[in-house]
């Protein structure tokens, strides 16, 4: 397990990278799994979209136990979400966290676009397009504005976590907080910190 959030990210980006290169070791064989049994210690939460397209545990080449992983559409922040994170960080010691945005997020497109239907409105409420100005686009305008506002989402949820954390333990720093965008055809997750 890993002691130190700089260790925790090391161990991302190098599971990351034997992800995207295919070279994953195999962490649930039988013995993996009976070692589970004992408890979990994850040293890393993730804080992540429900997208069934982003396989968190397999993007970080992560086997049960090590990544507590929280999931919602467009990684919105409810109570149930910020209870389960607390749950890891307090109870659990987990000192990193890692906000996971993807791109072509389908929560994050139709907070952008504006037309979400009215039982989205959940979910859409809490993302805030705030800084993405369509006009200044590129050719290929809809994919970087899709982009950019992952980017942005990613990036007012890590501030938003962090914000929480700190109101729970005004005196000390629970955990570390980063964000991320996974890439769906390469496997490659960016950090954003």
């Amino acid at each position: 397990m890993p002691s130190d959030t700089q260790t925790a990210l090391r161990h991302l980006r190098q599971g990351n990278l034997r992800f995207v290169e295919g070279r994953t070791a195999n962490h649930y064989s039988p013995e993996n799994r009976a070692e589970s049994l004992f408890g979990q210690q994850p040293w890393a939460v993730i804080v992540g979209c429900s997208d069934s397209r982003v396989p968190v545990e397999a993007v970080f080449d992560a086997g049960a136990g090590e990544l507590f992983v929280v999931r919602t559409a467009g990684h919105v922040l409810a109570q149930a979400s910020l209870a389960s994170i607390r749950f890891a960080v307090e109870k659990l010691g987990a000192q990193t966290v890692v906000v996971l945005g993807h791109e072509d997020c389908g929560a994050v497109a139709a907070a952008l676009a504006g037309d979400a239907p009215e039982w989205l409105y959940p979910i859409t409420r809490h993302i805030r397009i705030n800084e993405i100005d369509p006009s200044r686009a590129p050719e290929d305008a809809d994919d970087a504005l899709l982009a950019a506002a992952v980017d942005e989402h990613v990036r007012d949820t890590v501030a938003e976590l962090r914000e929480f954390l700190d109101d729970i333990s005004p005196e000390r720093s629970l955990a570390h907080v980063v964000g991320a965008a996974y890439k769906l055809a390469s496997g490659e997750v960016h950090w954003l910190d």
